[in-house]
C-alpha cells in the first residue's frame, strides 16, 4: 500500500507522521522509547501505514536534535512530567481525530512510552486500543513521575495488548504481575505475549537471537491487534 510521510513541527506538535496515500479510518499514536523519533520509531510508523493505519510518532523532547547516547537520552527523559506529557498527547489526539479525521484512535508505547500509553488509555476514553511493549515501570516511582501506572491500569476501558520479555532488567516480574492482575480485573479484553528468553527492548535490539525471534513473532500480532480494534 503506497504511503506518504512527513516530519511534524507545528502548533506545539513535534514528531513524524506516516499514513496511506488514500487516508485511513484508524490511527495509532506511537509513544517511543527514550531515544524518541529514531529510525525504529519511524520504521514502525511506516509499517503501520502500509497496514492501512495512520501512524504518528510523538517526540517527547519537542523537537530537540536527535541523540543516540543512552545517558543523554535518559537525562532528557527525567525532565518529563506526567502532567506535561498528558498535555502534549492530548494535542496529538486532537490533531489525529480532527486534522487527520481518523474515526478511531489507538496507541502503542515502547519502554518509556509503554508507561505513558497505560496512563493515556486510563485517562482518555478517546483511545480505543492500547498496546504496550516492555513498559518501563520503575518502583518506587521516579522523582519526575506523579502518577502510578499500576494503580490506574484497571481504569482502562479499551482492549490492551501487552508484550512482556522474560529478562526485563527495568520492570520487575512482580511489577508485571501487579499490572496483569489490574488488567485482568477489567471487563475489556487483555492479550499478553510472553517471550521468556527475550530482553527489555527486544524489538530494538537484534542480539541475542531470542530478541530477533520475539520481534518476528510480536510485530505481526500487535499490528493485527491494532487493525482489529481500529477498523
Amino acid at each position: 500500500m503506497p504511503i506518504k510521510t512527513e516530519d511534524i513541527a507545528r502548533e506545539g506538535l513535534h514528531g513524524y507522521l506516516a499514513q496511506p496515500e488514500g487516508g485511513a479510518q484508524g490511527g495509532v499514536l506511537i509513544l517511543p522509547t527514550i531515544f524518541a523519533v529514531n529510525p525504529f520509531a519511524r520504521g514502525f510508523a511506516d509499517g503501520l501505514a502500509h497496514a492501512g493505519l495512520a501512524a504518528a510518532v510523538w517526540d517527547p523532547y519537542s523537537g530537540l536534535p536527535l541523540v543516540t547516547e543512552y545517558e543523554e537520552s535518559r537525562k532528557r527523559s527525567r525532565t518529563l512530567t506526567d502532567a506535561g506529557v498528558a498535555a502534549m498527547l492530548s494535542k496529538w489526539i486532537d490533531f489525529m481525530l480532527g486534522g487527520l479525521r481518523v474515526k478511531s484512535l489507538g496507541t502503542i508505547g515502547f519502554c518509556l512510552g509503554g508507561r505513558y500509553g497505560l496512563l493515556l488509555a486510563a485517562q482518555d476514553q478517546r483511545i480505543k486500543a492500547c498496546a504496550v511493549a516492555y513498559p518501563t515501570i520503575e518502583m518506587p516511582m521516579l522523582p519526575n513521575q506523579q502518577q502510578d501506572a499500576l494503580a490506574v491500569a484497571d481504569a482502562i476501558r479499551c482492549p490492551v495488548h501487552l508484550m512482556q520479555p522474560g529478562h526485563d532488567h527495568v520492570t520487575s516480574a512482580d511489577t508485571y504481575g501487579t499490572l496483569k492482575e489490574a488488567l485482568h480485573r477489567r471487563s475489556a479484553p487483555t492479550t499478553v505475549q510472553f517471550h521468556p528468553d527475550a530482553e527489555h527492548g527486544f524489538m530494538h535490539r537484534k542480539e541475542p537471537e531470542a530478541n530477533r525471534i520475539a520481534t518476528t513473532l510480536a510485530t505481526p500480532q500487535v499490528i493485527a491487534f491494532l487493525q482489529a480494534c481500529l477498523r
